[in-house]
């Protein structure tokens, strides 16, 4: 698990140094951009939809603690910690993304 919460830090960390623009903060949340040309999606519904698919690999990380719980030692104390830290872990790196 370290090595992806340590990627996913590299990764947050180089992408805004090694990207040749930056757009300002109104323009990152409140703009929205179809480029139908770049990816061959014209329906802004359906690209809508298609962000929220990126959120559900959230859920990914809490519910393999949750399942995997039950093979552990200590699992009434070390299940809610794993729980609540994958919980916390994917929403600063899913901020931060």
């Amino acid at each position: 698990i370290w090595w992806q919460v340590i990627g996913g830090a590299v990764i947050i960390v180089l992408l805004p140094l090694v990207s040749p623009t930056r757009q300002s903060a109104s323009y990152v949340f409140s703009h929205f951009e179809l480029s139908p040309r770049l990816t061959g999606i014209h329906n802004k519904p359906y690209s809508i939809i298609l962000s929220f698919l990126v959120s559900q690999y959230s859920l990914y990380g809490y519910d393999a603690a949750a399942h995997l719980t039950e093979e552990t030692k200590g699992a009434d104390m070390n299940g809610p910690i794993a729980i609540l830290s994958s919980i916390g872990i994917i929403s600063i790196f899913g901020w931060a993304y």
